[in-house]
């Protein structure tokens, strides 16, 4: 019989690889090892790393002019999940269709990974030579949602107290309007302003069909 190898280490109860990240010292890799831990550990780390994560993608990039971004660019696609995109897109879909549910969130659900797919393939087609796979495009993607869920959640869910308020007077249906216009401006601008820099996108033709779909996404949350 072959001897057993003592430096073997079940895959299940790995520990945790940890790897530098330039921007907040270091972005744990999860080895998804969870049989030798509770479930809220599971969930602390995964939370943590979701938020290192955001922090290259999302955080810094709402003004960035005049400051070194190189290393946002170079780290940005390394470390990709799917778990951050799909808790946006659950949240983003809720609250849109809080009024409607069932006829709403699975259409919301299924249209907002078909957009992630589609700005994926965009980025894919148009940058052959990067060595980002389509799947970490879709994760670069999905991150970049997230000034849209505040947007949603903000809009859907806070916004609407200021009509109660106002017991629906014509000024409040106007401080309304006015005030989600401004939100899907400033939440739109700060995910193409996100996409654009850690994607590296400059020309026209490849920031263009981006913004319409973050346009497209955020307007779900104005009309609906």
């Amino acid at each position: 019989m072959p001897e057993a190898d003592d430096n073997f280490i079940e895959p299940d109860v790995a520990e945790t690889a940890v790897t530098q990240d330039p921007v907040d010292g270091v972005l744990p890799i999860s080895s998804r090892g969870t049989l030798d831990e509770s479930i809220f550990e599971t969930l602390k780390r995964d939370v943590l790393g979701i938020n290192a994560r955001l922090k290259q993608v999302v955080y810094p990039h709402f003004f960035l002019r005049g400051q070194d971004i190189s290393h946002y660019q170079n780290d940005a696609g390394i470390h990709c999940d799917l778990w951050a995109p799909l808790a946006f897109i659950i949240v983003y879909s809720v609250s849109v269709s809080r009024s409607n549910a069932r006829s709403l969130f699975s259409g919301l659900f299924v249209s907002l990974w078909a957009a992630l797919l589609i700005m994926a393939v965009h980025l894919r087609l148009v940058k052959p030579h990067e060595k980002s796979s389509l799947v970490s495009y879709v994760s670069m993607a999905g991150y970049c949602l997230f000034p849209l869920v505040i947007n949603s959640i903000v809009g859907q869910l806070i916004l609407p107290a200021v009509f109660r308020i106002g017991h629906g007077a014509s000024w409040a249906v106007r401080t309304l309007l006015i005030l989600r216009l401004l939100l899907l401006t400033g939440s739109v601008t700060w995910s193409m302003n996100s996409i654009r820099i850690v994607a590296k996108c400059q020309s026209f033709v490849e920031v263009f069909p981006l913004a319409l779909c973050f346009f497209g996404i955020g307007w779900l949350s104005v009309i609906l």
